[in-house]
């Protein structure tokens, strides 16, 4: 029988990468909600205005929700910030507990190098 193979953690750094990018486009979105009605109540005091602002900003919203829920962690393949039913934005895979930052160098050894 042969054994399952492990990947290679070299090989993770484009998968996290994506990762963080999703995550950023994510947190992006919702940091963007106060001020873009901000700004479009100082244009157009109107509810209708408001009220377009926040639909389009809810399908952003959705949008980059499913496109970060559904990325895989290239260690064990499963969604990494999806569980069951349940959408957890953490800094581990919830299944098999990679770090989002396992690709990038240790700092400890940054700051030791000569």
């Amino acid at each position: 029988m042969t054994e399952p193979q492990t990947p290679d953690p070299s090989t993770f750094g484009p998968a996290l990468r994506l990762i963080r990018k999703r995550r950023r486009y994510f947190f992006g979105t919702i940091l963007i909600y106060v001020p873009a009605l901000w700004i479009a109540h100082s244009i157009s005091p109107t509810d209708r205005a408001m009220g377009t602002v926040f639909g389009v900003w809810v399908v952003f919203l959705v949008i980059t929700a499913l496109l970060s829920a559904v990325v895989t962690c290239p260690r064990c393949g499963n969604y990494f910030h999806v569980n069951g039913m349940v959408i957890l934005y953490l800094r581990k895979c919830l299944h098999c507990q990679l770090n989002i930052d396992a690709d990038k160098p240790d700092k400890k050894k940054r700051l030791q190098a000569p």
